[in-house]
């Protein structure tokens, strides 16, 4: 879309530097405070599993810094979470779990809200180079509309608050992209340096950033002409700046780090490609985070922008996403904060759209009644989200996991060897419990193992397989045990059981009965 910036005010007020700074810090400040709506709650509301690889990381890696706190623990405990953290598998460079671990030593202690703190400020301060680059593509207006749906976006301030790399990709990638629109619009060596650098960073942090930073990079600089790229060499800088940092990276860390696994295993599946289930999961993902409205707004959107630069990288976007998505067909469904990518679309998708309208509205010239009419309006949609939201947060209390936790780990006991039928993998088993147990496959394990043709042998040889040398038989999912009735009524049959409130511990050392 051309630029019209000859509108003369914004959101109908004075078009001043003063007043635009002043709208820029409010809708900032604003994006802050909706995010900490329930904050003291535990950081479980919001891919649980993976905020606790990066508690357990961030954790191991303060207790290796021999700080008062951690000298004072128990050497077994301490010694189990580095041991724990050292078996994670690693695909991201832990950056953000290494920053947590120094604020912990600074701090003095852990707080489990830090990881949140952190996730939230580089989401809201992602708003600034995205503001940035909507100015230089949209009018005023449009670029505080693009601003106002990504800070406020239902699912956008949700997974913003999650202690996991996500939101600083997010912000790496839109100062990227914001470099890149000025490189393509003034070719610098400034701006090719800093293009390059911010896209190798973003690509760092989590690599499929390759689908939005490198993509539509790459398209910017074909649609140039062969004649211009062959003999420029900030071309070919930029070039090594973006693919360097995340290649040199994933190469170490999948041969040396030995994580070669972890980086290109269970992530394809090609199969899915043919089955129509597939695309209406995907589908229904993208309404759960999103909705139609936005969905169908950001589609309509390409159709209203005029200037070519503008439209080869929204459609580069558009494209990089569906890429992605065929690459990660599985996650793409069932991981919903896969979908981050798409609200940064989507939002200057909005911010197109309403770009268009308030231009219409301008040339309208309406009275400072319809004016005032207009700004409430935005204002109470505004309010609305936040309402959702509070409602949301507030529908679960997730603050008693960490007593429970901690008392089963009393329970139980921490020189025993466990399997467990459990919460997230047995993440809170191993942060809260200092229990690292093997675990008993869930319906929805089996049910991604038929995705891939796979399945578990019969119960009985399943059970003698996974329990070999193990003490006790741990289970804190009472609905997923009734699901599995097999397991359930053999447990029940067989071993002496501690029940407890939420929990059953089985003791596979003493069987009631002769186990075959």
């Amino acid at each position: 879309m051309n630029e019209t910036k000859s509108l003369e005010t914004v959101l109908f007020l004075p078009k001043k530097k003063f007043t635009i700074t002043i709208l820029l810090v409010v809708f900032l400040l604003a994006g802050i405070g909706i995010r900490l709506i329930d904050f003291t709650d535990l950081p479980l509301d919001f891919a649980a599993t993976r905020q606790f690889h990066s508690l357990l990381l961030a954790r191991s890696f303060y207790y290796q810094m021999d700080s008062p706190e951690t000298l004072a623990m128990p050497q077994e405990l301490r010694t189990f979470a580095i041991d724990k953290a050292k078996a994670e598998p690693i695909v991201e460079p832990p950056i953000l779990e290494h920053l947590v671990a120094f604020t912990y030593r600074l701090i003095g202690h852990e707080y489990i809200q830090v990881g949140k703190i952190y996730s939230i400020l580089f989401w809201v301060l992602g708003g600034i180079p995205l503001f940035l680059l909507s100015r230089r593509i949209l009018s005023l207006n449009g670029a505080f509309a693009v601003l106002a749906y990504y800070l406020f976006e239902h699912f956008g301030v949700l997974a913003s608050r999650s202690f996991q790399p996500d939101s600083m990709m997010i912000m790496f990638l839109l100062w990227a992209l914001f470099f890149q629109l000025r490189w393509s619009q003034e070719d610098t060596l400034k701006n090719a340096i800093l293009a390059g650098l911010l896209t190798g960073l973003s690509i760092l942090v989590k690599a499929p950033m390759v689908f939005f930073a490198g993509l539509p990079f790459a398209i910017v600089i074909l649609q140039k002409g062969f004649k211009f790229w062959r003999k420029n060499f900030r071309v070919y800088l930029m070039a090594v700046l973006a693919i360097a940092p995340g290649l040199l990276y994933n190469l170490i860390s999948a041969t040396v780090g030995g994580n070669a696994g972890a980086i290109l295993g269970g992530r394809f599946y090609p199969q899915l490609y043919v089955q129509l289930s597939w695309y209406l999961q995907w589908m229904t993902t993208i309404k759960a985070v999103a909705g139609q409205v936005p969905l169908v707004i950001g589609l309509l959107a390409f159709f209203l922008i005029k200037d070519i630069k503008t439209r080869v990288l929204y459609a580069g976007l558009w494209i990089g996403y569906l890429l992605y998505g065929f690459t990660f067909a599985y996650h793409i469904y069932s991981h919903n904060y896969y979908q981050l990518p798409l609200i940064v679309i989507l939002a200057m998708g909005f911010g197109i759209g309403l770009s268009f309208v308030f231009k219409k509205l301008e040339e309208n010239n309406p009275q400072r009644i319809a004016q005032a009419a207009i700004i409430l309006i935005f204002v109470f949609s505004i309010g609305m989200s936040a309402q959702r939201i509070y409602s949301y947060l507030n529908q679960s209390d997730y603050r008693s996991d960490a007593a429970f936790f901690t008392k089963l780990g009393d329970v139980v006991g921490h020189d025993v060897s466990v399997i467990a039928l459990t919460d997230d993998y047995g993440y809170p088993l191993s942060y809260w419990s200092y229990i690292g147990p093997s675990l008993w496959p869930t319906t929805a394990d089996r049910d991604l193992k038929n995705i891939v043709g796979a399945s578990d042998p019969a119960f009985q040889q399943l059970f003698k397989e996974l329990t070999i040398g193990k003490d006790v038989f741990l289970v804190t999912l009472p609905d997923e045990f009734e699901k599995q009735s097999d397991l359930k009524q053999y447990l029940l049959s067989t071993y002496p059981v501690q029940q407890g409130e939420g929990y059953y511990v089985f003791d596979l050392t003493y069987p009631l009965t002769v186990v075959e």
